[in-house]
């Protein structure tokens, strides 16, 4: 199976192209200077997901384990790490102390790198699975209240699917990685990201590839349900 899947017909970024009134000017070419550092972190995951890995499903298993170990033992700050905005210096840096304070865990990291988007998919999928509610729940009744803030139109994206399918978004959290019913599940809510980047008047397509599809979901699903928690 390849696995650079693309969803180009699904998902969509802001572009130069979309007609401005003259006094949005300012506000869409930050908006636009935003999402070309989330493509850039984008990449960054597939050179990651990439890099002297011979086996995709060992690597993201491993991933998995080491960035949940932090999360479950960190709890209180990998959930304000997550809350800062990834654009933001400060979010690398205390991703990177993070990982630096969580010696009990440094037997998951073998080569694997702290920071990133599939790092903090992975810790947010953790915290999501925490005993308690079950994730659907947390997610339906995030659904219910406000939305989050976005901090990239993509992120807008992400959270819009979260809120708008938070069942079938639980039914991909609970697949194993580079699964056949991950691959479903990608495809069945990367339809409705397609339905929430045209709401939002996208016009640039994205590649995705599944993993880092997954860790934007999974951060968006996080801070969406964080958020209802004080609204």
């Amino acid at each position: 199976m390849n696995r650079l899947l693309i969803f180009s017909a699904a998902l969509m970024l802001a572009g130069p192209a979309l007609a401005q009134s003259s006094n949005e000017n300012d506000r869409d070419d930050i908006a636009a200077r935003n999402d070309v550092s989330v493509e850039k972190t984008l990449e960054r995951a597939e050179h990651d997901r990439m890099d002297a890995r011979a086996n995709d499903r060992v690597s993201r298993v491993a991933l998995e384990q080491w960035a949940g170990c932090i999360a479950r033992s960190h709890a209180g700050e990998a959930t304000r790490v997550l809350t800062i905005d990834f654009k933001a210096p400060a979010y690398g840096r205390a991703m990177q102390m993070l990982s630096q304070e969580s010696k009990d865990c440094i037997r998951f990291r073998g080569t694997l790198r702290a920071g990133g988007l599939l790092f903090a998919g992975e810790m947010a999928e953790a915290l999501l699975e925490q005993p308690g509610e079950a994730p659907v729940a947390r997610l339906a009744r995030a659904a219910a209240g406000p939305a989050t803030p976005s901090f990239s139109f993509t992120d807008k994206v992400a959270i819009c699917t979260v809120r708008s399918a938070p069942n079938d978004v639980a039914d991909l959290f609970a697949t194993a990685r580079d699964s056949a019913e991950e691959n479903a599940a990608l495809q069945k809510v990367s339809a409705i990201m397609g339905l929430c980047a045209k709401a939002a008047e996208a016009s640039k397509p994205l590649s995705i590839n599944p993993a880092g599809l997954r860790a934007m979901l999974a951060t968006a699903a996080f801070r969406s349900v964080e958020s209802s928690k004080s609204s």
